[in-house]
Order: C-alpha cells, then structure tokens, then sequence
C-alpha cells in the first residue's frame, strides 16, 4: 500500500481521484442530451481532473465562422467570450502548414469576401502555399487568384512550393518575390499573386509583394488567440508561458484584471474529423500543465465530442422537424394569398397568450406545433369555398368545417415524438366552444385540451383583425369586443385577458412584422 505523510495525497491517490473524475465525466455525459446543461455538468469535472483554475468549451459556429463559448468557468454569461476566425484562406493555410487549393474560394468556409467587396475583384480559383524555413518555421505564404484556364493543377502546386522554398532561403526578399511572383504568374497563368510574409510580433501576415494590387496596404490579422488557433489547425497546444507566447490574445487578461499563466487546449472532433470545437483549460494549480495531462485531456475531449455532436444532430432535427412544420403551413397558406400568414400569425398569438400565464418553454413549443398545423385540413377543401366572396350558405359551411376532422386524420399519421403526440387533438380542436356548439366533436368545457382553448382565443383574433374575401379586418377593439361577448360560452375569460395583456405588451407591434 502506497502511503504519505499524514494529510498528504500520495500519487495512488491522485491516480483514484482522477479516475473518479474520468468515470464521473463519462456518467454525465452518458446520461446529458441537452447541449445547454451538458458543458457545464462535464467542464466542472475537467477542471478538477486536471487541477486547473478555469476551463472553457469552445464550439464552431459554421453561420458566423467564430468559437462561441458554451461554457466559460468565472466568466458572466452576459460576458460571452467569442473568438472570430476570418483570417481568410491565407491564414488557414500558414497556420495548418498546408497547401489549399480551391476551384471555388466562396464555398471555402474561411474565405473573406470583405477584401472582394472592398475592391470590386472577383475571386474564383485560389491556390495557397505556406512559407516555412528548414526548421519548420513559418514566414509566410503565396497566394495566386483566378487561374485563367480554370483551376490550378497539381503541378502548378509543386511549382509554387519550390517557389516558396526558394523565397523562405531568401528570407522572403521583396525583390525576389518580386522575380519569382512574375516568372510564375507566366508559368501558371494566373491572374494575380501575393507574397505574405508572417509578422510575429504585429501578429500579421504583411504582403511584401502583391501584384494587381496595392501591396503595402494589404495585411491580415492573425491574432486568433490558442482556441482559434488549435479549432484551424486541429492541432493540441500546451502553452507553458502564455504571455510570452506571440499567438496569445490577452485583451482578456486586461479587461478583466485577471492572469492566465499557462493554456492546455484541444480539438473537438467529430464522427468525421471535423472540428466542433475546442477544450481549453488554463493556469494549472500546482506548476505547468504536462504531456500526460493533454493526453488525459485529449481522451476526454474524445467523449465529450461524440456527446456534443449527438446534442448537436439532435438539435438538428428539432430545426429540421420546425422547419418542416413552417412548410406545411406555408403549404396551406400558399393556397390563398389574402390569407397567407394565418398559421404563423396564429402560433405567435397563442404563444404570446400562453406566455402571459406562464407556461414553460416546452408547452410554448408544443403550442406552437399546433397552431402552425391547426388548419392543415384545408389542403381537402375546396377552393371554390375556400375563397368565396361571401357568406357561406350551409352546405358550404359543413364542408369548410370538415377541415377540422381532415386536420386531425392528416396529423394523427404522422410519428409525432412523445413530446407531439398530442399536437393532432389540439390542432384539430380549435373550433370547439365551452358550451359544446363547436365542431368536430362538440366537446364540453373540460373535454377541451387546454391549448386548443388558446388556439381558439389566437384563431378569432386574428381572423376577425384581418382582411378576408368577403370584408375587410375590423379593429382591435372592435375583434376583443366579440371576444369579451363570448367569454363563458366560447371562451375562458382568462385567455381573454391574457390577450390583452399580450397586446398591450407590444403584441401588436409583433403580429405587424410577420
């Protein structure tokens, strides 16, 4: 049996708290699907794992090409910490050490179009070489836009890389760049190029020669900070002095007061080796962070990346199945141009009404599911009822009403999730009134689910406030009047009354937007 000193942790120790740590990691995330609560149960663990003061979790925004801190450790939530990562093609390139070659620059997710915008250029074809001396140094790169027959070949790479080898044993020289820039832009037929050169200090990339184009004036910030630095390259960092390292960005340090030491930091990855994002920890307690900590930080990054890309698809599918819902709607909408809209208009009425009482999120959602649906029946009814200019006469009435028993054939088909599965009965329970005069079903008060009375209180509205085939919309005052008069035969007041304290909250300003 290993032992210390009385009170001291000897290394079995350490070695079970750790394994504590690990196991505990490995439940949490076993057990968390919810992306908003999972960072913060694991990255509490991480920390202790590896007895470090602070730890964040970085994840890649794809929309705005940025690391977005899902969880940050002493930072305020309404302190979000996010790193941009428009560097361009050129900066992905020096900082991956890898030549990129693109047949189309705008589908690369790390071109910057604001230099194109700016001069009115139009890039299509890019070619990227890095500049690196014998020791694996980086200095720079050559970048060469617009190949005149298409796209750059592989020979024109391994003809700008002996360029690049030739200028990195000059030092970059401005007048061989120069030379070689103008023999190769003949070899390749390109329509223009650029030497940059890395400037470490300034944390640029500078062009020292770029034809076609005022190269003094170019140069690009590459001052990323060690998370975006390891989410480009996909490449760990341990950062021993963090303030003597060129490649950290320490406007936190100043705005904050706080001192970041030193930085373990690496990749998220997922099913197929993208990056989702990145674990950094900082400022070990007890000295600097160690070969076998990033390995232990590694493996977990490893499960906490497969559990993140899980809570990312499965929040993928909820946009998927709203998205889908928009559309069907929409489907409906479509069928007559006075009333498109009606189905959103809807949802963001009842929602308004159902956020005056109080609901939580997920009934919000559930509603909101209904109301987009509510009128999906009408896709079976005619069109020559649908748009009449004018009062219905009874047959056509008991035709337009049957939309109310088509809604709920239609949706009771679908393999709504758990959460739905209720959707199809509210949905097509809109029409009904507490005194049992609706339709389809004639239920009573308390047959009634709930959200569909909030539907039914949203539906009037909006009906009796816009414009119709066979009159205009009428005002607000005059629509909660009939909704006051039928408070306890059709309605429960208090969705009246939320209502209005819905529109007088701004709601109107709302429904005027959609």
């Amino acid at each position: 049996m290993v032992t210390g000193k009385q009170g001291e942790a000897t290394p079995l120790d350490d070695y079970r708290k750790r394994i504590g740590h690990l196991l505990e990691i490995q439940r949490r995330v076993s057990q968390e699907r919810s992306l908003e609560r999972l960072p913060g149960l694991v990255m509490r663990e991480v920390t202790e794992l590896l007895a470090a003061d602070r730890s964040t979790l970085f994840l890649l925004d794809g929309e705005t090409m940025a690391l977005r801190a899902c969880f940050a450790e002493g930072v305020a939530a309404d302190n979000a910490i996010v790193v941009p990562l428009r560097m361009g093609v050129i900066g992905t390139a020096i900082l991956a050490r890898k030549t990129v070659n693109l047949v189309d620059a705008y589908q690369h997710p790390y071109f910057n179009p604001e230099v194109d915008a700016h001069s009115g250029y139009k890039t299509e074809s890019l070619l990227v070489v890095p500049i690196a001396n014998a020791d694996g140094q980086v200095l720079g790169g050559i970048e060469l836009l617009n190949k005149l027959t298409g796209r750059f070949t592989a020979a024109d790479e391994k003809a700008v890389e002996a360029v690049a080898e030739r200028l990195a044993a000059a030092a970059i020289d401005a007048a061989a760049a120069n030379r070689e820039l103008a023999a190769l832009r003949q070899r390749i037929e390109c329509d223009r190029g650029t030497v940059f050169r890395l400037d470490p200090l300034a944390g640029q990339l500078v062009a020292v020669h770029a034809d076609g184009a005022d190269g003094a004036r170019i140069s690009l910030n590459m001052k990323l900070g060690i998370a975006g630095l390891v989410a480009l390259t996909g490449q760990p960092l341990l950062i021993p002095d963090a303030h003597a390292d060129p490649r950290f960005d320490a406007s936190f340090d100043r705005r904050t007061g706080y001192r970041t030491r030193n930085i373990l930091c690496v990749p998220l990855r997922g099913a197929n080796a993208d990056t989702l994002g990145v674990i950094q920890i900082i400022n070990r307690r007890d000295g600097d962070f160690s070969a076998e900590d990033m390995a232990l930080l590694t493996s977990v990054a490893g499960v906490v990346a497969i559990a993140v890309e899980n809570a990312l698809l499965f929040a993928d599918g909820e946009r998927q199945f709203h998205s889908l819902l928009e559309t069907l709607a929409a489907t409906i909408d479509a069928r007559d141009t006075l009333t498109a809209g009606h189905s959103k208009r809807v949802a963001l009425i009842a929602c308004g009404i159902a956020r005056e009482l109080g609901f939580a999120e997920n009934d919000l959602d559930v509603l909101n599911v209904s109301a987009l649906l509510h009128d999906y029946g009408k896709i079976g009814i005619d069109d020559a009822v649908l748009k009449k200019e004018g009062k219905l006469d009874e047959r056509e009435f008991a035709h337009i009403k049957l939309h109310a028993v088509l809604t709920f054939d239609i949706l009771d088909k679908i393999r709504f999730s758990r959460k739905y599965r209720n959707v199809p009965l509210i949905a097509s329970s809109h029409h009904e009134a507490l005194d049992s005069s609706g339709y389809p079903r004639q239920f009573a008060n308390r047959e009634i689910p709930f959200m569909a009375k909030i539907l039914a209180v949203a539906d009037v509205f909006e009906a009796l406030t816009a414009d119709r085939h066979y009159r205009k919309g009428m005002a607000v005052e005059q629509a909660l009047a009939i909704l006051d008069a039928g408070v306890g035969k059709k309605f429960e007041g208090r969705l009246v009354v939320a209502l209005k304290r819905y529109l007088d909250r701004g709601g109107l300003a709302a429904l005027e937007l959609t």
